[in-house]
């Protein structure tokens, strides 16, 4: 029987839905099977990037997970050796696989090789709505995939980010709320509960232009710095602002409890840990820790 985790973005494949919900779904749209275990440190790390990409991707393909130590008598028969594995059927066959942990960008590589174009997913006009600030429309677009698929986790913090984008945070809160309840370590969920946190930053200082002169004047004010960091993060520039914190705790660690700690904790996620410069501002900060 097939399970599909509450507001997940996966399928979880046992033996006896193997054929169904892998080899004969993929001949129409590609499946991306990862062969993990409880005990396999690596698939821990990658699960949240497959996850992310699976709801980024926004179905272009459909992500399946199998449990080796449920279902060793699967892993056997397909020859599944090292974990994790992963495995990308297309057209009822294997087109692609890869084992241990791949950067995020050379995944998304495999996926582009063999995945529609985004022209075709159904988050693009969404996304292209979004692209040219059509905020509305882009809701209301998603409104229609949320109809279908409304426990879909990679729609509902779409929605809630669209929600921010609009001005309207206290509309995302409720959203992220309803998340946290029923899955709080999600990684999506997580992510945007740190865009939610730094957006309400940037509420009390909206003025990004307004924000340099008062630094300029008072260079050494740490919520000014910090206010500016988050802006920074926001438009993209993630290596400033991780530079500001780190020496925030290193000079003003007691700062509004642990303010720049807390705040690398929440740009990590959503940075993601495939970027390179979040394991090396990680190991930046566990020598300040210890």
């Amino acid at each position: 029987m097939t399970t599909t985790d509450s507001l997940a973005t996966h399928v979880t494949v046992t033996a006896g839905s193997f054929m169904t919900d892998v080899v004969e779904a993929s001949a129409h749209v590609p499946v991306l099977v990862d062969f993990w275990a409880p005990w396999c440190g690596p698939c821990k790390q990658l699960m949240p990037i497959l996850d992310r990409l699976a709801a980024e991707y926004g179905g272009r393909f459909k992500l399946a997970k199998v449990n080796t130590d449920e279902q060793q008598q699967l892993a056997q028969q397909l020859g599944i050796r090292s974990l994790p594995t992963v495995v990308l059927f297309k057209d009822r066959t294997t087109v692609d696989h890869f084992v241990g942990i791949l950067p995020e960008a050379q995944i998304r590589e495999l996926l582009d090789k063999h995945l529609p174009t985004v022209s075709d997913g159904p988050l693009a006009q969404v996304q292209r709505l979004k692209a040219a600030g059509d905020y509305a429309g882009a809701q209301e677009a998603i409104g229609h995939l949320l109809a279908r698929d409304p426990e879909n986790v990679g729609l509902r913090t779409e929605a809630a980010e669209l929600h921010v984008l609009d001005g309207d945070v206290d509309a995302a809160k409720q959203i992220l709320t309803q998340l946290q309840a029923k899955e709080p370590n999600h990684s999506l969920v997580k992510r945007l509960a740190a865009l939610i946190t730094f957006s309400d930053v940037i509420a009390r200082h909206p003025d990004v232009r307004s924000l340099r002169e008062q630094l300029a004047a008072n260079p050494a004010d740490l919520e000014l710095q910090h206010a500016m960091a988050v802006h920074q993060l926001l438009a993209g520039d993630v290596e400033p602002p991780l530079q500001t914190w780190l020496e925030m705790m290193r000079s003003h660690r007691q700062f509004q409890d642990d303010l720049a700690r807390r705040s690398l904790i929440l740009a990590f996620e959503l940075i993601g840990d495939a970027d390179p410069i979040v394991p090396q501002t990680r190991r930046a900060m566990a020598r300040l820790l210890f």
